[in-house]
């Protein structure tokens, strides 16, 4: 009996610590994903991408994709929550289905094979990037005029545009306040960055939903602390145009100051000071497990699916940089850099992270701590959002058509 009684406490363990396997099987003209003891299970759909979480830790067994019907296969788990998110990103014109069965209970999701070839997926892929040389040259010569208009602007006298007889499309932005919680980010000088990205976050969405032209959603509201792979997924859920993370920075060395801004950068951080806060924004119970049937071929598809992503994320942080450089007298707009951030990773979807300035350094903390400070700031990723969409995009997208 007490052989029995370890053997189940051993069973118990190794499921915990290993996580179910997710299995797969290929068919003539489907392609199958079985997750066993599935009880609870929760499905979305964004674009291309199935999104399945469940309340267990899971794992891939050893098995090969079909990219006839699947791009790729991710696997996101919490080991705080003890939970799973899978990504499955169907082929275009794949479909699926998806039903449950029970003694034991499993979760099955049959995806239809697409017809086309992955040879035809990578000129589609193409086919969506902009031409950048010509927007390049746009983004430039509108970047020059900002510059010159907000030389003589006064950021606290400057009124939030409340457009007339808007009937265009809303344009929805998912502001992050990071941290929240039990997790106050970094620490310093009486204050708690939580606090900071919070207020900063609450000031921008007013002015945001005071225009007119925006929806606007927080991955939190209050005091509350989000997982990071439950922040990506409000963006996607709510179909983000962009998805914008505030935080406050912190360093040891108490003479660093000013504002950065960071982007998406699949290869890591691209600078000492950027892998600094690349470590410390990671730092969470997120794990990433990929699976790939072609290696290759699956690197190609997934960097172009997130090539727009990052080039879009870039653009938008140059607008912050004009803004801020110009509109912000009291502290320094440093410079844009670029990391390889967990809470960046929104397909589609332009991103990047906001460091306001240091919580660390005496006064820089001063400003933080002030709540005028943190009005002008919140302003001047308001105008740096309505620029970004209705100076640039607008024009991208309409000389595109006329083209």
């Amino acid at each position: 009996m007490y052989r029995f009684i370890l053997f189940l406490i051993t069973v118990f363990y190794i499921s915990l610590s290993f996580g179910f396997e997710v299995r797969t099987g290929n068919h003539d003209t489907k392609f199958r994903v079985v997750l066993d003891k599935v009880g609870n299970f929760d499905i979305l759909t964004v674009d291309n991408v199935l999104i399945v979480k469940v309340p267990d830790r899971y794992q891939p067994s050893k098995f090969s994709i079909d990219p006839k019907a699947i791009k790729d296969l991710e696997i996101y788990i919490n080991e705080e929550k003890n939970s799973s998110l899978l990504y499955i990103t169907l082929q275009d014109n794949a479909s699926f289905k998806y039903f449950s069965l029970s003694n034991p209970n499993r979760l099955v999701i049959d995806i239809n094979k697409a017809t086309i070839t992955v040879k035809k997926d990578l000129e589609k892929q193409q086919k969506k990037i902009y031409n950048s040389d010509t927007n390049s040259e746009i983004l430039y010569t509108i970047l020059k005029n900002l510059e010159n208009q907000t030389k003589n602007l006064n950021i606290s006298s400057y009124d939030i545009e409340v457009p007339k007889n808007f009937s265009g499309k809303k344009r929805v932005i998912v502001i992050d306040p990071g941290h929240g919680g039990h997790d106050p980010g970094a620490t310093a000088n009486g204050l708690k960055e939580k606090d900071i990205n919070l207020k900063v976050a609450l000031k921008l969405k007013k002015y945001l939903e005071k225009d007119g032209r925006f929806v606007v959603y927080l991955t939190r509201e209050d005091d509350t602390y989000v997982p990071l792979y439950d922040r990506t997924l409000i963006a996607l859920e709510k179909k983000a145009d962009l998805f914008i993370s505030i935080h406050t920075n912190a360093s040891e060395n108490p003479n660093f100051s000013g504002t950065y801004v960071y982007t998406l950068n699949l290869k890591g951080a691209t600078s000492k000071l950027a892998k600094m806060v690349e470590e410390r924004e990671n730092q969470t119970v997120l794990k990433v497990v990929k699976v790939s049937a072609n290696p290759n071929v699956n690197k190609i598809i997934a960097d172009m699916a997130i090539s727009h992503t990052m080039t879009e994320g870039l653009n938008f942080a140059k607008f912050i940089e004009i803004n801020a450089k110009n509109l912000l007298k009291d502290t320094e707009f440093k410079r844009i850099d670029s990391a390889n951030f967990a809470v960046l990773k929104t397909p589609s979807i332009p991103a990047v992270l906001v460091e306001t300035a240091f919580i660390t350094n005496e006064r820089d903390a001063k400003l933080l701590a002030d709540d005028k400070f943190l009005d002008n700031f919140a302003k001047v990723l308001y105008k740096s959002i309505a620029d970004y969409f209705f100076k640039y995009k607008n024009f991208v997208f309409d000389s595109r058509v006329n083209s």
